[in-house]
């Protein structure tokens, strides 16, 4: 079972120190690692005293509830949605001044603006970057992590080893990709970090995202192949 307490516990630390009173994650790595539960058009809270408040689509509240550690939980239909409810938060929490840290490596612009939106929060809340912070609690992988990286990495093997089976003239870059994920898939992955897979002249490009290019004889083939397995 994955130590959320103790990982919320060294967070709350670094936060101490940072002067920040609360996180906002949006990438769903961290939102895992600290709740259980990452997905995309959602947000985690993360007080300086350990609360987790959950921020997600309404069509996915159940779902989350049954995957997730937190302490409050809402669903939103909109972006309008979103600012209001990290609103309620804030109010909920009682963070009426202070810092709250943001993702500023994974954040896009239209992200940072729909968080940092003058609804969003207080206006003696400061916002600051938590990338640092977020990079210290992970750094260093505990034994479970460990256990799920070498699970992950044994999918991998097995996901390879289907894709270079499948190489052959006239299969396209793309279906050798689905050979490697269905293997995954069936092996245990639940999902993907991206699958690349180029060949003949398109391996001098820097990400070979497999395309309808029919392998010929004699082709270099890259492939890099990346299955998310519990997490």
């Amino acid at each position: 079972m994955i130590r959320h307490k103790e990982r919320l516990e060294r967070c709350s630390g670094l936060m101490r120190v940072a002067g920040l009173d609360a996180l906002l994650l949006t990438k769903p790595a961290n939102m895992f690692y600290l709740a259980g539960d990452g997905r995309l058009c959602s947000y985690a809270m993360i007080t300086r005293d350990g609360k987790v408040a959950l921020g997600v689509p309404k069509t996915d509240v159940e779902d989350v509830k049954q995957l997730a550690n937190f302490d409050q939980i809402v669903g939103f239909e909109n972006e309008v949605g979103v600012i209001h409810s990290i609103a309620h938060y804030f109010e909920h929490f009682g963070i009426h001044e202070g810092s709250v840290g943001l993702e500023y490596t994974f954040l896009t612009q239209s992200m940072m603006g729909m968080l940092t939106h003058p609804h969003a929060k207080p206006e003696k809340v400061a916002v600051k970057d938590c990338t640092h912070i977020m990079s210290e609690l992970r750094m260093v992988k505990d034994k479970e992590e460990i256990e799920r990286i070498r699970a992950s990495a044994k999918v991998a093997d097995i996901g390879m080893k289907a894709a270079v089976e499948a190489l052959r003239p006239g299969i396209t870059e793309s279906q050798v990709a689905a050979e490697a994920e269905h293997a995954m898939r069936q092996s245990g992955a639940d999902e993907f970090w991206r699958t690349y897979v180029s060949s003949g002249p398109r391996t001098n490009i820097a990400h070979g995202l497999p395309t309808q290019r029919k392998l010929e004889s004699g082709n270099l083939v890259m492939i890099d192949i990346h299955p998310i397995v519990n997490g």
